[in-house]
């Protein structure tokens, strides 16, 4: 690749100069799934002057070397980006650099020290006010709780990073966060199914399924063939779940493997995938002709050794026991050389790890404004009261502010008709403008010392201080106004918004939950009396 990159430019000035362009080239192969190409590029920027642009490229290679399942040199080179963040101050590539030693940590079976690197990965991300380390630090976070089996937190942080994902315009992470989602719904519904409720391990199913297909959507139209391959195999197997086998087995068999263009772990992964759904459908033949294939081209002991335990199981159910043996005894003896392995690279790690904390104390010392942040409680940042999207407070600010009284104020909730269909006809890309313009309609509305939130989905909270039922009223009938009236065109043409609000007074009640329950129950009736419209105290039925 230097070569060709030296071929295109003038004596191959490119590749001395413009280190920024390189960086930029580098991340563009490392976004499709070509880290052998990103870290010849990397390694070209690392090697220059520019401090900034090395603890960039730094962090990069450290990524690189985790997709290719190089732990021992992702903390190697973590240690050298770490100390070069720590000495230019650059707080975002130190983010992503621990949320990268998480993930290394976490595939070395290191789960409670992958927890505290991404806890302090959060933290300096949220300290950069960089929303793409933001972004990147919480997606690793879900993908530690998925791997810790706390599937609920992960959908949680998976969502965050896909909504910031969004924001960004980074359809790629969009993508894989939403087929991360669709692996965790269907842990939950193994869990029901073994918990006796088919009912929910079906709707958990069907959600993960439209998951999938969102993700292999999003996979085709940015060209990304690994996650695209990655969510067919996981749409394959929810559907198989669903006792939709045949169909999951005409998706694999229409699905092309090309070697020439997939890894050798993507070749393994659809080719087990493909046997053992076989296996459960009980077509044996089929199963172990997969499971052999995937077995001859695994990239790895541990892959291999998966297979093999696959299609040991395919050869008992087929009756041919002599087999079923003979590949359980390979199994055995992978098992056993993956864990003698795995000890002497976490021996290494150890090392490497112990290196980097001690770099790392060595810098804090000297840097006190980074002990303090380092140190910083881990709730209050992960519990942000800024919405991502909106740049409004969140629900967790409006609880805050209410748990000192509403007395004397009003409280609106507006919500957003229609907003389905916005989503439905235009994408949800247009759906987020929406909000967001909505967001600055109401901050342009509302005075200084009132509160706006973004509640929750297309539901918008406004605390109106110090304001009586006639001010109130007057503010959310002129807010509905503006939205009804404002030219949304610049957002999409043709597209109409308008709103339904519903009013609560503070005096209402000395509870705020009451209080804010009075407000959504006029919302709804604002609804049903056909939206587009302000139901306070005075409208109730």
């Amino acid at each position: 690749m230097t070569g060709a990159l030296q071929a295109a430019t003038p004596a191959g000035l490119a590749a001395k100069t413009d280190k920024a362009g390189l960086l930029k080239q580098a991340v563009a192969h490392f976004d499709h799934s070509d880290p052998a190409a990103a870290r010849e590029l990397a390694n070209m920027v690392a090697e220059g002057d520019d401090e900034a642009l090395r603890a960039q490229a730094l962090t990069l290679l450290a990524r690189c070397h985790l997709v290719l399942d190089e732990h021992v040199e992702v903390l190697a080179l973590a240690r050298e980006a770490l100390d070069l963040c720590w000495r230019i101050g650059d707080r975002a590539s130190e983010a992503i650099v621990h949320a990268t030693v998480a993930r290394s940590l976490l595939f070395t079976c290191d789960p409670v020290s992958a927890m505290e690197e991404i806890l302090t990965a959060i933290e300096v991300a949220e300290a950069s006010g960089d929303l793409t380390a933001r972004m990147l630090s919480t997606g690793t976070a879900g993908t530690v709780y998925y791997y810790l089996e706390q599937y609920h937190h992960c959908l949680e942080f998976c969502e965050r990073a896909a909504e910031m994902a969004r924001i960004l315009g980074d359809e790629i992470t969009n993508g894989a966060m939403t087929d991360t989602m669709a692996c965790a719904n269907m842990c939950l519904a193994e869990e029901a199914r073994a918990a006796g409720d088919e009912d929910r391990a079906q709707s958990l199913s069907a959600i993960a399924q439209d998951q999938s297909r969102e993700a292999i959507v999003i996979a085709r139209r940015r060209g990304h063939r690994r996650h695209e391959v990655i969510a067919l195999g996981n749409l394959a197997e929810s559907l198989a779940f669903s006792g939709r086998a045949d169909e999951a087995l005409e998706l694999l068999t229409a699905w092309k493997l090309d070697p020439a263009r997939e890894s050798q772990s993507i070749i393994t992964h659809l080719l087990d995938t493909h046997g053992s759904i076989c296996l459960a459908s009980g077509r044996y033949d089929e199963a172990i002709g997969h499971l052999r294939a995937a077995m001859a081209a695994a990239e790895s002991k541990n892959s291999r050794m998966v297979s093999a335990e696959h299609l040991a199981e395919a050869y008992e159910r087929n009756g041919d026991l002599r087999s079923a043996l003979d590949t359980y005894k390979l199994f055995h003896a992978l098992s056993k050389e993956v864990a003698s392995e795995a000890a002497k690279r976490s021996g290494s790690i150890a090392v490497v790890r112990m290196e980097t904390a001690q770099a790392k104390a060595a810098a804090e010392e000297e840097r006190a404004r980074v002990t303090a942040l380092q140190h910083a409680n881990q709730e209050l940042l992960r519990q942000s009261l800024e919405d991502p999207l909106t740049g409004l407070a969140n629900r967790r600010h409006l609880d805050e502010v209410m748990a000192a009284g509403l007395a004397g104020h009003a409280i609106m909730l507006v919500d957003v008709d229609h907003f389905k269909r916005v989503n439905d006809e235009y994408s949800h890309l247009v759906g987020d403008r929406v909000l967001r313009e909505l967001a600055g309609l109401l901050r342009s509305a509302c005075r200084a010392e009132d509160t706006v939130v973004r509640f929750g989905g297309e539901e918008f909270a406004v605390l109106l201080s110090g304001s009586d039922l006639t001010c109130a009223m007057a503010t959310a009938e002129r807010l509905r106004a503006e939205v009804a009236t404002h030219f949304w065109g610049e957002v999409v043409p043709d597209l109409a918004v308008t709103v339904s609000i519903g009013l609560a007074l503070g005096d209402e009640s000395i509870d705020p939950a009451v209080v804010l329950g009075h407000a959504d129950e006029r919302l709804y009736a604002a609804k049903r009396a056909g939206r587009n419209r302000v139901h306070g105290p005075a409208e109730t039925p």
